[in-house]
């Protein structure tokens, strides 16, 4: 199916507005506004909130782009030859790379996320995505007899999802932590916790 021109400068648009907020809200954190944000887009402020009803709803969307990120890692991950162990630490270290790349935007993003889930009914909704990608991530270690099994997978997934997100918040509010290291470190904790030794 050919996308037509009409949708075609829509997503360009979408794109931009994104793009636009990615670049702000490095710069700036969470002082960017929808104005600088419509303006860096290039595109009125009335447009901007023809594509996000709020400046929340974009960082929503920034959200879905970085799982579906996650998700990319995590079939990347499925798809080598791993054990669980290995699979775990790689989606920290992941992270940590990810971020190291560009911490100012990672550390404002993740912020303004928590931010908005705790006065929201979100939390649970934008958690289960994240669990479900983890419990994704784990679950071949069943087969592979290299999963704890004195657990449920779903349980498993939660603990390792909960070390990575403490993870997260602990290198977002001090900036002096080495991401690389404790993001490894986290993983290798997170791996044997719930992995056959």
């Amino acid at each position: 199916m050919t996308v037509g021109r009409r949708e075609k400068n829509k997503q360009q648009t979408r794109d931009r507005l994104l793009s636009a907020a990615r670049e702000l809200l490095a710069t700036r954190g969470s002082e960017a506004t929808v104005e600088e944000i419509a303006e860096r887009a290039e595109v009125s402020r009335a447009t901007f909130f023809n594509y996000f009803p709020s400046k929340d709803a974009l960082i929503d969307a920034l959200y879905a782009e970085l799982m579906e990120l996650f998700g990319e890692v995590v079939d990347a991950m499925l798809d080598e030859r791993l054990s669980t162990y290995d699979r775990v630490v790689g989606v920290f270290t992941d992270f940590a790379q990810t971020s190291a790349a560009d911490p100012d935007y990672m550390r404002v993003v993740t912020g303004e996320l928590e931010r908005m889930y705790a006065a929201s009914e979100s939390l649970g909704e934008n958690s289960h995505l994240f669990t479900t990608q983890v419990r994704r991530l784990i679950e071949p270690g069943l087969e592979q007899g290299d999963l704890r099994t004195d657990h449920p997978v779903e349980f498993l997934a939660q603990m390792v999802a909960a070390i990575y997100l403490s993870t997260m918040r602990y290198w977002r509010i001090d900036p002096d932590l080495k991401i690389g290291e404790i993001f490894e470190r986290a993983g290798r904790f997170a791996a044997e916790s719930i992995t056959v030794h």
